[in-house]
């Protein structure tokens, strides 16, 4: 018994026996442009739930992300305050158990090569809508016109 066989480059497919070998070595443009969508989207969804009064917190995040375009990663926040503020909780000095120095002129740092830990203590975040984890926030809100935005560059729309 002969049976059925279909080959392509990257693509074979056996009847008989059910066999299918797919090569997925290039993505299609189709899906780069759909992946770029999600992490652009993604990176933009999450800013106005982020801290910070000037700005200068968000666009570097933002910038840093521009970077990771295509990557498969994200940042959610840019060090050194980035995963701190995240976490939503003030971080002491593991040593001493005390907060930063306010240094005028400079603002607050904590001493040379200090490890830090949570505090338990909640940050209070100055500006409106920033929240902790606020890429779990963007997600929750936007998630489905994220599937929707890259389900229609999937399908040519």
């Amino acid at each position: 018994m002969g049976g059925l066989t279909i080959r392509f480059k990257g693509f074979s497919l056996k009847e008989e026996n059910v066999e299918a070998h797919l090569s997925m070595v290039r993505p299609s443009v189709r899906a780069t442009r759909a992946f770029e969508q999600l992490h652009r989207r993604a990176a933009e969804d999450m800013l106005p739930y982020m801290p910070g009064r000037t700005g200068a917190f968000r666009q570097r995040t933002a910038a840093a992300n521009a970077g990771l375009m295509g990557s498969g990663q994200i940042y959610a926040g840019v060090g050194p305050m980035g995963s701190y503020l995240y976490r939503g909780v003030s971080m002491v000095d593991a040593a001493t158990g005390k907060g930063p120095m306010v240094i005028p002129g400079v603002g607050p740092r904590f001493r040379r090569g200090a490890s830090l830990v949570p505090s338990g203590r909640p940050l209070h975040y100055s500006a409106a809508g920033a929240r902790p984890a606020w890429f779990e926030a963007a997600k929750s809100r936007r998630l489905q016109s994220w599937v929707d935005e890259v389900q229609d560059i999937l399908d040519g729309k």
